[in-house]
């Protein structure tokens, strides 16, 4: 229903038509019926188009009260491969209600005419007899009455419903009446006629409410269905409503009551029968784990001028329950903490999860694990225990500290829909793993004072282990200390002299050399531990006898000592030059044609405290010179 006043651009209702699945293109619509209506339309996605009717110019209650429109769908939805129709229609009514805007007109105020019980004859001398009559041409209503032709008195020969049905309420019924003058003698002027027309108004015809086919009606739907979704009403139930007045008292509308507006009602206005429609408009309560039944009624009401009878039914729509939702974890997240020495069959933790929906949607299957390293753990699909399934299970503190992984469970038995939980693993550190030293063998030497090294004397090992204290390293020496004559620092490994080393008494056989053995150990439980070798060596000479190859016969004997002074980092004091003749024990040339002359230079090297080898200043000697050749020493040194 639209009031007259309605301004143009005023939204009256709206459709939804979904396209066809085998075209790409949207449903198109289109309105027919009147240039005062428009259809204005939106692509709803995914597979929607929504049109809404709105009114184009002014409507005007006394010049037409009712329209009727049709909507055209291009292109809708069709069942593939058994419907081959594009084009669908909807018939909408659209009633335009009375507004108070124009004063009373008078259409006709004719005077009111009896018809008496006898007609007087117009002549008074000699009055003839008078015959009644009704005149039938023309006026379908004649049939319905008959007339006494000597009494004049009208009866009524059919029911008042039958003109009821082809007349409109309030409109007058007219009859034409003839008197016509009776002759009886052949002689006489010829007889008179008179006609009258006479007006009947049809009394008020009793007026009865709307009714529907069925006193209630129950249907089912799947939770969540989507907007447009309508309701199927099987046998018995047909969705039907019915008016049997005629012309405005059987215009009635539709509506729904305690809906909330999860459903919508088509037609919203109808005339004496109509089939109607019930769609889903906001699928917000079709939630099965809410509830199981949603229960409204629909009205019928009149919208007749002077009555608002009106009939309710009750509609009972039960849910289906539909697979929509997926497990949910009992916890946000699990951890565990397992020691990295972990054994098949340890038991890690155990998860668990439910489902709200019901039959198969509702049985949760555990289905995996997921992650670096998860073929370590078994995942029971029934129980959710998981535990560790190998022996070689890769869990090692020292490599990472924690294992990251989501466990995964699905309904419909493990094929449904999935839901997955964070799984954090702590490793703790267990002492599996022993000090290592960088070096197995250390050597240092002695300082010419015999109170210290020439370099700091420290020895260091590292643990694997990656928490203290199976990573805490100490040290000790556990054989070669005789006398007391050395200290190891436990925590940073340094060796130390407990006092000045005698130059005395040391013996010939290993030239003075001290081996100590040192273990490191850590202080886990149990104690995991490796062992060193440290040589520790006498002061070193600065004198050294070498022997030198060089190039050429009888070399400049300054010129080759500057040479081998840089070659050698000390001063070189040559004590004979000799020529090369290839036999001479320990020589070997590197380079050059051994055919060619070379010569054999003994000579002693005298080091400094801090000797320095500049390798610049040994290139630009030999380029010099061209000078190339194998160096060796006899080992021997003076002390």
């Amino acid at each position: 229903m639209v009031p007259e006043d309605a301004k143009r651009g005023t939204e009256l209702d709206y459709v939804i038509a979904r396209k066809n699945p085998l075209f790409p293109k949207h449903v198109y619509l289109e309105l027919w019926g009147s240039p005062l209506f428009a259809i204005r339309q939106k692509i709803v996605p995914p597979e929607m188009t929504e049109g809404t009717i709105f009114l184009l110019g002014p409507l005007d209650f006394e010049k037409q009260s009712m329209y009727h429109l049709t909507i055209l769908a291009n292109d809708p939805y069709a069942e593939p491969g058994q419907d081959s129709r594009n084009i669908a229609g909807l018939e909408i009514v659209i009633i335009v209600e009375d507004v108070q805007d124009v004063p009373p007109i008078f259409t006709m105020a004719p005077p009111v005419t009896r018809l008496p019980n006898g007609l007087l004859p117009g002549d008074k001398g000699v009055p003839r007899a008078i015959r009644y009559g009704l005149v039938s041409e023309g006026n379908p209503f004649t049939s319905f009455f008959d007339i006494n032709d000597t009494t004049g008195v009208i009866y009524l020969m059919r029911p008042l419903d039958e003109i009821a049905a082809i007349t409109h309420i309030g409109d007058p019924v007219l009859l034409t009446v003839i008197a016509e003058e009776v002759k009886v003698m052949r002689d006489e002027p010829p007889a008179m006629a008179t006609t009258v027309q006479l007006a009947f108004l049809l009394p008020e015809r009793e007026n009865s409410p709307p009714y529907f086919d069925n006193d209630h009606y129950v249907t089912r739907i799947d939770e969540n269905a989507p907007q447009g979704t309508a309701l199927v009403f099987i046998d018995p139930y047909v969705p039907r409503v019915y008016d049997a007045d005629t012309g405005k008292n059987g215009v009635f509308s539709l509506t729904l009551l305690n809906n909330n507006g999860t459903f919508e009602i088509t037609p919203n206005v109808a005339e004496q029968k109509a089939s109607f429609l019930i769609r889903v408009r906001d699928n917000a309560m079709l939630d099965y784990e809410k509830t199981h039944s949603l229960m409204f009624q629909i009205l019928a009401q009149e919208l007749g001028p002077a009555t608002n009878l009106s009939a309710t039914v009750n509609v009972t729509v039960f849910l289906n329950d539909v697979n929509d939702n997926p497990p949910v974890f009992s916890e946000p997240a699990y951890m565990a903490e397992l020691p990295e020495n972990m054994t098949i069959g340890t038991r890690v933790i155990q998860v668990h999860a439910e489902d709200k929906d019901t039959g198969a949607g509702g049985r949760v299957r555990y289905t995996q694990i997921l992650g670096y390293l998860n073929t370590s753990l078994n995942l029971d699909a029934e129980s959710g225990l998981i535990t560790v399934s190998t022996e070689n299970h890769g869990f090692d503190r020292e490599i990472m500290p924690e294992y990251h992984f989501y466990i995964e469970a699905r309904d419909e038995d493990g094929t449904g829909n999935r839901a997955q939980v964070p799984f954090v693993l702590k490793v703790l550190d267990v002492n599996d793993e022993m000090p290592i030293f960088e070096k197995t063998l250390y050597e240092f030497i002695l300082t010419n004072d015999m109170r210290g090294f020439t370099t700091p004397a420290v020895i260091r090992a590292i643990d694997g282990d990656a928490e203290p204290p199976n990573n805490v390293v100490r040290y000790e020496i556990i054989n070669g200390n005789y006398e007391n004559k050395f200290r190891l620092n436990e925590v940073n490994g340094e060796l130390s002299l407990r006092a000045p080393l005698p130059r005395i008494g040391i013996s010939s056989d290993n030239l003075g050399e001290y081996e100590l053995t040192v273990r490191a150990f850590d202080l886990g439980v149990p104690v995991m531990w490796s062992t060193a070798i440290i040589r520790i060596y006498p002061p070193e000479s600065r004198k050294r006898t070498m022997v030198f190859v060089v190039p050429g016969r009888d070399p400049d004997r300054q010129k080759t000592e500057e040479t081998l002074s840089a070659i050698t980092g000390g001063r070189v004091t040559i004590h004979s030059i000799r020529p090369f003749t290839g036999n001479e024990m320990g020589l070997t040339p590197i380079n050059g044609d051994p055919s060619k002359d070379k010569s054999v230079v003994t000579a002693l090297v005298l080091y400094d405290t801090n000797s320095v080898v500049d390798i610049s200043k040994i290139q630009k000697r030999l380029s010099e010179s061209n000078i190339t050749a194998g160096i060796i020493s006899y080992g021997d040194a003076e002390y």
